[in-house]
């Protein structure tokens, strides 16, 4: 396994003081890492997931449960002003041997719950210039990989209603952009690995070299930057960005 390098997390700022955000999947490594950040950006944070000590319980996979969060949002702080949809999910099987409930359940998280997110929040974030959407997409919106068809479809997808989401916002002062990390070391990377040695018949520490390889700084992302990442794209130093996919990636697109 590839030794991290180390991450400097700065210091306090007030880059995003006075703004109110939703965050999806908070209790996840990478939902908590953005968490912080904002939170140390000075934004008022929402944290939203099915589990977590401190997040709002809602299912975001249905209009319900994003219609709760958008309320809970303008209950506590009366404004909402980024919409981050970070929540995610995993199965890994070949396409053969795929069922339709684990398809419908992963794209209802990361496809249909954006959606319904982005509607529900519409109104509330064209009310005054500087909404701001933020995607949770991946490397795997641009490339595809075995035994992931749910997955690979759903981020695909997901990139295409940013873009959409851009420029029906853009004349409202909203930009709408996504993120495309690449692999973490989270509890659902974690996951994957288990699944590929299942699938491929490979030992877990060729399968882990294997990913690290994809990178061409040869190490996992740490949450810590694509948080940062985040931050800057929520702030106004990003007003001329939207309706794009930044990478963070190592270089493993390039």
């Amino acid at each position: 396994m590839s030794t991290q390098a180390a991450v400097t997390v700065a210091e306090p700022d007030a880059s995003l003081l006075g703004r109110v955000a939703v965050v999806t999947g908070a209790a996840g490594a990478l939902g908590s890492a953005i968490v912080e950040e904002f939170t140390r950006c000075g934004a008022d944070v929402v944290g939203v997931d099915l589990n977590g000590e401190h997040c709002l319980h809602a299912d975001i996979a249905t209009a319900a449960g994003n219609a709760a969060m958008v309320a809970a949002a303008l209950e506590r702080h009366g404004r909402l002003d980024v919409l981050v949809l970070n929540a995610g999910a995993q199965h890994m099987a070949p396409i053969g041997e795929f069922s339709e409930e684990e398809w419908h359940r992963l794209l209802d998280v990361m496809l249909t719950g954006p959606f319904l997110a982005i509607r529900a929040a519409w109104s509330e974030l064209i009310r005054r210039p500087g909404g701001r959407i933020l995607v949770t997409a991946s490397t795997s919106s641009f490339v595809a990989e075995r035994y992931k068809a749910a997955y690979v479809a759903a981020k695909h997808g997901v990139l295409g209603l940013t873009k959409v989401a851009a420029l029906e916002g853009a004349e409202h002062g909203l930009t709408a952009n996504a993120v495309a990390p690449s692999w973490m070391r989270t509890p659902l990377v974690e996951g994957q690995v288990a699944d590929r040695v299942r699938l491929l018949g490979k030992p877990e520490h060729e399968i882990i070299a294997e990913l690290v390889a994809e990178q061409a700084t040869k190490r996992f992302v740490e949450p810590a930057e694509v948080a940062a990442t985040l931050a800057f794209l929520a702030g106004s130093g990003s007003s001329a960005i939207t309706g794009t996919c930044v990478p963070v990636d190592l270089g493993a697109l390039a």
